[in-house]
């Protein structure tokens, strides 16, 4: 299922190309590559492939996240990717429904040096800009990147 939503903005984009790319995925790390394929696709249409590699970076780390650590009762996550009007830049979104787990960045000196470092890496793929939305239902973690 792949689903596309908002024309683009006139004079950014080829006619035709969306501004924003959604999708909702099985809970399963197998689709974290497929959803890699998709944002690549998309800042390609976006002439932001040079984004590309810190996209998937974050995108990987946030989806991850959200399959390996939420509980859904539908058994889903879904993704948007959101390209950033003026600014050249892309906005990706991991949404699930569990409000209740919150990603964090542990402290360094917490001697949690296993767990979190895709966090880190979220921030300085993002020039730390990111962070959690919480709705009704659920919770959406999202990075920009940008240059």
């Amino acid at each position: 299922m792949h689903e596309t939503t908002s024309p683009a903005s006139p004079g950014t984009a080829p006619p035709g190309v969306e501004d924003t790319v959604a999708h909702r995925w099985a809970q399963t790390l197998a689709c974290v590559g497929q959803a890699r394929q998709v944002l690549r696709e998309a800042l390609g249409q976006w002439g932001l492939a040079h984004l590309a590699d810190d996209s998937a970076i974050v995108l990987s780390e946030l989806l991850t996240n959200a399959i390996v650590h939420s509980d859904n009762p539908d058994r889903t996550v879904g993704t948007c990717f959101r390209r950033l009007p003026g600014r050249g830049g892309v906005r990706i979104e991991v949404l699930d429904a569990d409000s209740g787990r919150l990603p964090r960045v542990p402290d360094p000196a917490s001697g949690e040096d296993v767990r979190g470092r895709g966090l880190r890496l979220v921030e300085l793929c993002t020039s730390q800009r990111w962070g959690i939305v919480l709705g009704a239902t659920g919770k959406s973690v999202w990075g920009e990147v940008a240059r």
